[in-house]
């Protein structure tokens, strides 16, 4: 296996092993590396949670002087009506202190764009997103 897949395998098993720890799914899954590795592209697709918010997770990967880079992201919670509570990504066409990296955080009368806290310019950190979910980031 070359280094690049192993780096990306890595990076979705972590992903994989997150999505477990930190939220309820209720559909069995389970990413398959074979795609990941040859497209260098994870998506989970809509998972479904069991209070009925569905969750979907993807990253876009390319591999440098022997370190993963997570080209583009974007993380997104939405609720039972299909309309989207939280989405954390890293286009750049915000202005927040954490630029590229931010959160849409739909559950106002109008979105609010806010800093994504704790992401690295090549490696975001699931965690933080999860956080947002859980109630313990404003």
């Amino acid at each position: 296996m070359a280094v690049d897949d192993v780096l990306i395998c890595e990076r979705v098993a972590y992903l994989a092993e997150q999505i477990y720890e930190q939220s309820n799914i209720i559909t069995s899954w389970y990413p398959n590396y074979d795609d990941v590795t040859a497209e260098k592209r994870f998506s989970t697709g809509w998972l479904q949670l069991e209070d009925n918010t569905s969750l979907m997770l993807f990253e876009k990967y390319n591999v440098v002087e022997y370190k993963l880079k997570i080209l583009r992201y974007c993380y997104i919670l939405r609720d039972s009506d299909k309309r989207e509570i939280f989405r954390a990504d890293n286009s750049e066409h915000h202005d927040v202190p954490t630029d590229p990296h931010h959160i849409h955080d739909f559950r106002f009368e109008s979105e609010k764009v806010k800093t994504f806290q704790r992401q690295e310019l090549d490696n975001p950190d699931i965690t933080e997103f999860f956080a947002y979910i859980r109630g313990e980031r404003r």
